[in-house]
């Protein structure tokens, strides 16, 4: 086992970095002004129905109300994806998946009603979150469906033995007819005592969320979901995790705690990190996280990723770089895109990308090579938590894909708007600014009587219309007669200028 997870706590931020053979894979953060919304129960109070967008807006108490679809009210379990059921159940998750046309929102909700809802989708940019009327309470191997009363199987648990095994364990616990469960892929090799012991934990846990419903006026939170660190625990620290290492004797005891009730056979490969050197940098951490926010993405052979995130889509540019390949261009491209398919799903997971992700691959004329490639980013993919949807290589070489997105990336987390370009990404040139001030200058001296007129310029551009090889600024003196004071002004925005007039 190489996979480790290292937790760094401080006052303003807990940060979580998996490795795998020392080397990251994936990359959380929680700070105290942003904290985790997906998972939380509310008892919210429908605001406003829309049936022309087939949704209702529900108070939850938040800044902005949330976003129920209509397919988020009636689908049921269709909404678990990656859940296998057995018999009639398959068929019904079949169909739901493929059923296209629901009944409007308004037969199903008005305004004023009392909802009890979970967000599935944090609030991101001007958008608020995303509800769901279908309830799911995650254990560390089970997830209890309390409006859902079927029993299903992940998808990942492959092996028949397990399968049956499994589903003879979940036959015996006698569980409520009225409430429905999941078994998570973490579930495999969990004794009866295990499966025994959380669904206990669980039943308990919706009773008492379900009390305070009932005592709760909306709109109201009745339920939160666990911190960073704990959902790490609960969902990431299994078997195959050879140690968990955490610098915060607080968080060690919280931890500890939770692996004594939910996952004893665990505890012994708890640490509490104490060292004076810093555990990221101890384990050399810190420097793959800082590689997270680069635009460009270095890959071994030289070649290299350009990722580039817009408001709709997120852009990954393969490029040979200085790699030259042995043979000819169509094997240099071949193994660049090799070796991009293959670091492209651990970027989305570092980078926590999500929505629709366009990957222009290095054309390829054959087809066996598109394949392969296909093939490749389909297999890494698998690793994913995240659901993903990917849609075949095109001939020039394009791939369309899709990742669940449930929160902010990591690069929204920790960056704001330029308030230098505004977004853009880029500035205007000198030499434009330049143009667009004389414009200005000479319409501002066709209608004024001042004497002098006093100009102020960011350092670069003063510089270049005050030079004397351009001799931008005597024509207009001349031409006007009037006196024209350039001032340099390294406060101020390269795009913009400030014009007075005096006497």
């Amino acid at each position: 086992m190489h996979k480790e997870i290292f937790i760094n706590v401080t006052q303003h931020e807990k940060r979580v970095a998996i490795l795998d053979n020392k080397r990251l894979e994936e990359f959380y953060s929680e700070r105290p002004d942003q904290v985790n919304l997906v998972g939380n129960i509310y008892k919210g109070r429908v605001e406003s129905v829309l049936p022309g967008m087939g949704a209702a807006f529900v108070d939850l108490g938040l800044e902005k109300n949330g976003f129920l679809y209509v397919s988020d009210v009636v689908s049921g379990a269709a909404s678990f994806e990656k859940l296998f059921e057995e018999g009639a159940d398959e068929e019904y998750v079949a169909k739901m998946s493929k059923q296209k046309s629901y009944p409007s929102i308004a037969q199903l909700l008005k305004k004023g009603d009392e909802v009890v809802i979970q967000i599935v989708k944090e609030p991101i940019s001007t958008k608020g979150a995303r509800l769901t009327t279908h309830i799911s309470i995650p254990g560390r191997f089970l997830v209890l469906m309390p409006f859902d009363n079927h029993i299903g199987l992940s998808k990942r648990i492959e092996s028949r033995e397990e399968r049956d095994r499994i589903r003879k364990i979940m036959e015996s616990l006698k569980l409520p007819k009225d409430l429905g469960f999941i078994v998570r892929t973490a579930a495999i090799g969990a004794s009866e005592k295990d499966f025994q012991r959380e669904s206990r934990y669980l039943i308990n846990l919706w009773n008492q969320i379900r009390a305070k419903v009932k005592r709760s006026k909306p709109p109201a939170l009745i339920h939160s979901e666990y911190d960073l660190i704990l959902r790490v625990a609960r969902d990431i620290f299994t078997s195959d995790v050879s140690r968990l290492e955490v610098d915060s004797r607080e968080d060690y005891k919280r931890i500890s705690r939770f692996l004594n009730i939910l996952a004893p056979h665990l505890r012994p490969r708890l640490k509490l990190y104490g060292e004076r050197v810093p555990l990221f940098e101890k384990f050399e951490v810190e420097k793959q996280i800082e590689k997270i926010y680069d635009r460009v993405v270095q890959l071994k052979s030289g070649g290299y990723l350009i990722f580039d995130q817009t408001e709709s889509l997120v852009a990954i540019d393969v490029n040979s770089g200085k790699f030259v390949g042995r043979k000819n261009l169509e094997d240099t491209a071949h193994k660049t895109n090799l070796e991009a398919a293959e670091e492209i799903p651990r970027q989305l997971k570092l980078r926590d990308l999500g929505g629709i992700i366009i990957i222009d691959f290095i054309d390829m004329d054959y087809p066996e090579h598109r394949k392969s490639v296909f093939k490749t980013l389909e297999r890494r993919l698998e690793d994913d938590k995240a659901k993903t949807n990917i849609l075949n290589i095109s001939s020039i070489g394009l791939v369309e894909m899709t990742r669940q997105r449930v929160r902010k990336s990591i690069e929204g987390k920790s960056y704001q708007k330029c308030p230098y370009c505004n977004g853009r990404g880029i500035v205007k040139s000198i030499t434009t600014v330049s143009i667009e001030l004389m414009r200005r200058i000479e319409r501002v001296l066709q209608e004024s009587r001042a004497r002098e007129v006093f100009i102020s310029l960011h350092p670069e551009v003063a510089y270049f219309v005050s030079s004397s090889e351009r001799n931008m600024i005597k024509p207009l003196e001349r031409r006007f007669r009037k006196t024209i004071r350039v001032i340099e002004d390294p406060n101020i925005h390269i795009e913009d200028i400030k014009i007075e007039q005096k006497g």
